[in-house]
């Protein structure tokens, strides 16, 4: 996976088109779903739609599966960058700093006595 792909956002952007992309598929293909007594020649171009149409769900939704494959893989191989320096990881570094001057404190006590 490109490093720049790691990222939160450029994997929520993709996961978003993803999705907006078998909606849109799903979305044309109930469109073309009612049947109303129309001519041969308009049914025929219906049936090729719909068959374009099934055709280009079935990609949209290989292409989730490729980006959760793809998510699998990096987060098995520690490739995936989603954290990066949150707030969350400040905190808890700035909380195991406390914890270990205090455990520090506490040493230096107990060899006082």
């Amino acid at each position: 996976m490109d490093p720049s792909q790691r990222t939160s956002g450029a994997l929520l952007d993709r996961a978003g088109a993803d999705v907006a992309q078998l909606l849109k598929r799903f979305e044309n293909l109930v469109a073309l779903a009612p049947v109303s007594g129309r001519d041969r020649n308009t049914t025929a171009v219906e049936v090729y739609q719909i068959e374009i149409e099934t055709a280009a769900l079935i990609r949209a939704a290989e292409d989730i599966l490729s980006l959760t494959r793809s998510l699998k893989e990096a987060w098995l191989f520690g490739q995936l960058n989603t954290l990066g320096e949150s707030k969350a990881a400040l905190k808890t570094d700035e909380d195991a700093k406390v914890v270990a001057e205090g455990l520090q404190r506490l040493l230096k006590g107990q060899e006082e006595l």
